[in-house]
């Protein structure tokens, strides 16, 4: 039973960790146009996906994919920097391009000294770059706030992406440093051992749910923005209906609308 339950727990991880895969479908699909505040968004999903598929190579042929924690890290916390730093104020500008090379030393730092960059997870850096995201989100919803934003919450892009990245990475903090537990040894007793496992089994079941919460988030994000071509179009060619087309008779007598109408 605890290796069936052990199975389902690896499946929804590796499933909640392709998230960004099926996202990227979908974008390509619908051919969306972010704009260029946005721009941002697409490239943090980019990089997660290959993140993803790095994860896969470093497990199976260098057997440590430590490293790959401190690239997503460091990744997730530019990018989506980018994107704050785009909706901030100039004022507010300068404050976050500081705050983030704060957040990059403490990556280096984190990698080369403190953590290692094969040897442990990132702890300095994550607390910091997820701390660090957290608070922008909320400070961007409180300008929205004091701005009385006019777009209802649920068809404002910048509040669901605030949502997003707030629920996400406070969530996600504990589920990385619980991941850690068993290099400080706190619970390392003989008869803790169990609840250092089971501390750390809890955490990670608990990921790919946080993991659906963001991916829902950021699917009605996606739909906020428009299409780069119609819906129509959006179709495989064998799908489109054209409007005015008839299957062809013998009799012509029926109507049928222009070439640049029914395209």
């Amino acid at each position: 039973m605890t290796d069936d339950w052990q199975s389902i727990t690896d499946l929804l991880l590796s499933t909640g960790k392709s998230t960004s895969v099926l996202l990227l479908g979908i974008i390509w699909g619908r051919k969306i146009n972010f704009g260029f505040i946005f721009r941002p968004l697409l490239t943090y999903l980019v990089c997660d996906a290959a993140l993803y598929i790095l994860d896969a190579i470093a497990r199976k042929i260098f057997h440590n994919n430590i490293f790959n924690f401190h690239l997503s890290t460091f990744l997730d916390v530019t990018w989506l920097t980018l994107i704050f730093i785009h909706l901030a104020s100039e004022k507010a500008k300068k404050l976050l391009k500081i705050s983030w090379l704060m957040f990059f030393f403490s990556a280096v730092a984190s990698a080369l000294w403190i953590d290692g960059l094969t040897a442990n997870m990132n702890t300095l850096s994550r607390m910091v770059g997820n701390s660090f995201l957290v608070f922008m989100a909320f400070r961007q919803l409180t300008q929205m706030v004091h701005r009385e934003h006019l777009l209802p919450p649920a068809e404002s892009p910048a509040f669901i992406l605030c949502i997003a990245v707030a629920i996400y990475y406070s969530s996600s903090l504990l589920v990385f440093i619980g991941q850690d537990l068993p290099r400080y040894g706190w619970l390392s007793g003989s008869e803790n051992n169990f609840s250092e496992q089971y501390i750390v089994r809890t955490l990670l079941e608990f990921y790919p749910f946080l993991r659906a919460i963001q991916f829902g988030l950021l699917l009605h994000l996606i739909t906020l923005f428009p299409m780069g071509i119609t819906p129509r179009h959006a179709l495989p060619r064998w799908l489109r209906f054209r409007v005015g087309w008839r299957p062809p008779t013998k009799t012509w007598h029926y109507r049928v609308l222009p070439p640049h109408l029914v395209g």
